[in-house]
Formats: C-alpha cells, sequence, structure tokens
C-alpha cells in the first residue's frame, strides 16, 4: 500500500469538499437603486453564495419565459440553479428548493415587499407576516411556507 503525503491528501479532500458542498451561483437581476435587493444578495453571499448583481431597468423576459404570474411580482429576480426566486425569499427556502429539485416547479417568489422579510428587515427581527409561494411553468401557484 503506497502512502500518501499529508498535504497533499489534505489538498484533494479541501477540492473534493469544495465541489460536492459550493453553493450554486446566483444571478440577481435588480434596479441600479435598490438597495433592499443588495441586503437579500448579502444575506446570501453570507450563506457562502456567489452573487453577480446584473443591473438593469428590465428583466421582465426572465419572468415570463419562467412562466411566473403577475401577481407574484417583486423587486428583484434571482436565477439559481435553473429556478427563478422572485422577491426576498429567505434562503432556507431557496436551499430546501435546490436540494429537493422539484421537476414541476419553475421557482419561489416572495410578491411585493413584505416588511419582515429578508433584506427588509432590521437586522434581529425574525422573519414574518409573509408567504413564500412556489410556481410552475404552466403558472400553478401554491404557498411553499408561510412565515
Amino acid at each position: 500500500m503506497k502512502v500518501i503525503n499529508k498535504s497533499i491528501a489534505a489538498s484533494i479532500l479541501t477540492l473534493v469538499s469544495a465541489s460536492v458542498f459550493a453553493q450554486p451561483i446566483i444571478d440577481l437581476y435588480k434596479s441600479p437603486t435598490c438597495g433592499c435587493c443588495v441586503k437579500w444578495g448579502e444575506l446570501m453571499k453570507a450563506e457562502e453564495y456567489t452573487v453577480n448583481y446584473h443591473h438593469t431597468e428590465d428583466w421582465s423576459s426572465l419572468k415570463k419565459d419562467a412562466g411566473m404570474p403577475m401577481q407574484l411580482q417583486s423587486c428583484h429576480t434571482a436565477v439559481i440553479d435553473g429556478y427563478l426566486i422572485e422577491g426576498h425569499v429567505p434562503e432556507q427556502d431557496v436551499a430546501r428548493l435546490i436540494l429537493e429539485k422539484p421537476e414541476n416547479v419553475s421557482g419561489l417568489a416572495v410578491p411585493g415587499m413584505p416588511r419582515y422579510s429578508p433584506g427588509m428587515a432590521a437586522k434581529g427581527q425574525g422573519y414574518r407576516d409573509f408567504n413564500v409561494v412556489q410556481f410552475s411553468q404552466q403558472g400553478v401557484m401554491t404557498v411553499y411556507k408561510k412565515y
């Protein structure tokens, strides 16, 4: 049996772990002037996602292509691992969606800009008083989680 140098073994383990457990990249589409969108992005960065900001005035084609109903619109749109994430969706719900990979779901949305949602709530405030809604390409909507 051949003995592998411990530092080489540690390097290999680090590379494998990073590739297995790396968070997906987030492409975040937002208005150049919206601050709460940046706060949501920073919360996602704190959970080790890579966030690429795309400042634009119109990203409606992303929403349309995903079949997102108009009543679910919010101030920003993210694309993560093939799913559309609209508005101030909590990271734990994004993580659950990515882990479960439901086939007939286009994405998740938190309509509007709820006061106690991620990126809107003051530091230390709990999330409350809003729903995360999942939607399909066909426009089917169901509550994914209540806060």
